[in-house]
């Protein structure tokens, strides 16, 4: 009995250190950076690391294990700003929450020969008997997505700077069309020219944003900031769009509550988030639907939704429509000419705003989008730089 005893201790043991070298084995074949911390109540002690971490910041593992994360992984901030640990997003997993750093708001941690790289990282809390007693860390360099977008920004920036001078011109000749100076215009003529009017209009709007878009993730904003009465503005957007309106067939029903004050912004960017969810509204509904154009007061917000009644957003794209050049597959299908920048664009002057913008969507029913504005009092006519 004892040798069999003996026997399959040695057995449970070789088992044991199977497991290890297999774990051992995937934990360092992972492409991104990985590190266990604990003693996370006593400032966050490195108890592993693997070999992606090594690879990624220079140090060893012999040169980390037992040491602070903050002396080994310094963190800073977008502006160039220290991170102290309890405000690093670290301490969040302490109530158990998986917390995914955003890109919008990137950081960056140093490596050992103190350069420093732009970081996506994700940390899980360790339980053990409903206590937390550390975290595991992944992470990974993103250079190369920053670069990426910074190309994409400057090439946004350059195509924005060239479209500008030929739409000056070709509303200058639209203008003068319209005048009648150089000949007169029977009623179709001038239905049709205003139209195009304000389709050249919108784009040159457009470019605008672009080019504000591109001066921000740049680290350059300047706007002009006016008192702009929003209601006014959703009414102008939706008569600007009447002759869709009609085609489709659709009914508009608008809902303003009593005493909307006026909101503190760019009225160039508001034009942009109104536009853009009311056309979409418009592009992606069937004839005969409905679309509820609606704007209340509520606390010291303004909050903007636009329901319809269309196509509605399949739940597996719902996580990427903000994203650069995304359309969903249902959304290429009904309106195949599109370049997916518009909603993009629409979070961007949102975020701008210090707003937010969120939606509901099902698939055959239709698209809800919200849109939260901080209402700001008084009139400031100069140009605000950051």
């Amino acid at each position: 009995m004892k040798k069999k005893k003996k026997y399959s201790n040695q057995l449970d043991a070789a088992e044991i250190i199977k497991r290890k070298i297999r774990d051992d084995a995937v934990i360092s074949s992972i492409g991104e950076g990985l590190i266990v911390i604990v003693d996370v109540d006593k400032g966050g002690k490195i108890d592993y690391v693997n070999r992606a971490f090594e690879e990624i910041t220079g140090w060893t593992s012999k040169e980390v294990l037992n040491k602070s994360i903050i002396k080994i992984l310094p963190r800073e901030d977008k502006r160039g700003n220290a991170v102290a640990f309890k405000e690093r997003i670290i301490t969040k997993v302490l109530g158990g929450q998986k917390v995914v750093a955003d890109l919008s708001e990137p950081f960056y941690y140093f490596r050992k020969d103190k350069s420093k790289f732009p970081v996506s990282s994700v940390i899980n809390p360790i339980t053990l008997n409903k206590k937390i007693v550390g975290a595991v860390e992944t992470f990974r360099d993103i250079s190369k997505e920053k670069e990426s977008d910074i190309a994409k920004t400057e090439f946004a920036s350059l195509v924005s700077h060239q479209l500008r001078t030929p739409f000056a011109t070709i509303n200058w000749y639209i203008e003068l069309l319209l005048s009648e100076d150089i000949g007169s215009l029977n009623k179709k003529q001038l239905e049709y020219l205003n139209e195009i009017y304000q389709a050249s209009q919108r784009m040159v709007s457009l470019i605008n944003v672009l080019l504000s878009i591109s001066r921000i993730e740049m680290g350059i904003t300047e706007f002009e900031k006016k008192s702009v009465n929003v209601v006014a503005l959703a009414k102008t957007i939706i008569n600007e769009e009447k002759l869709k309106i009609k085609d489709k067939n659709l009914e508009i029903k608008e809902t303003y509550g009593k005493n909307i004050p006026k909101l503190m912004v760019d009225p160039k960017q508001l034009t942009i988030i109104l536009q853009n969810l009311f056309s979409n509204a418009i592009k992606y509904s069937l004839k005969k639907g409905k679309i509820d154009f609606k704007i209340k007061h509520q606390g010291s917000n303004l909050i903007i939704s636009i329901a319809d009644s269309g196509i509605g957003i399949p739940e597996n794209d719902q996580k990427n429509i903000f994203n650069r050049f995304f359309r969903g597959n249902n959304a290429k299908e009904k309106e195949p000419e599109g370049i997916g920048l518009g909603l993009y664009i629409l979070k961007a002057v949102v975020k701008i705003m210090k707003g937010q913008v969120s939606f509901k969507s099902k698939i055959n029913k239709g698209t809800t989008f919200y849109v939260t504005i901080p209402i700001k009092n008084g009139l400031n006519k100069k140009k605000e730089r950051n």
